[in-house]
């Protein structure tokens, strides 16, 4: 009974090492998913996005606020001016890492 639980024990720990050293290898290629919406509101460094749904995410259409990332440039967007946009996580939400004219 005794091995049965050390190995066990064993294999959980070894799973849960497993684990940490994926979440932390750096090479790892960060998530993004793209949508499509309308510009509301621009005051950088954030922007709000009227959004058509994100199914990757579970999201329905909705309005948000969204954060900029520092390299996203604003200058030639206007309220009303549809965008494609992808988005990656960025501590506890999302930052829009891409924003280009929708054709």
């Amino acid at each position: 009974m005794r091995a049965l639980f050390f190995s066990a024990l064993t294999g959980v720990l070894f799973s849960l090492f497993s684990l940490s050293i994926q979440a932390n290898d750096p090479s790892t290629t960060a998530a993004r998913w793209q949508g499509q919406g309308e510009v509301l509101e621009i005051s950088p460094p954030n922007i709000v996005l009227k959004h058509q749904a994100i199914p990757e995410l579970k999201w329905p259409a909705m309005t948000m606020p969204f954060a900029l990332a520092t390299n996203v440039k604003t200058a030639s967007f206007k309220t009303g001016d549809r965008v494609t946009f992808t988005l990656e996580r960025a501590g506890d939400g999302f930052q829009i890492i891409a924003l280009t004219p929708l054709n």
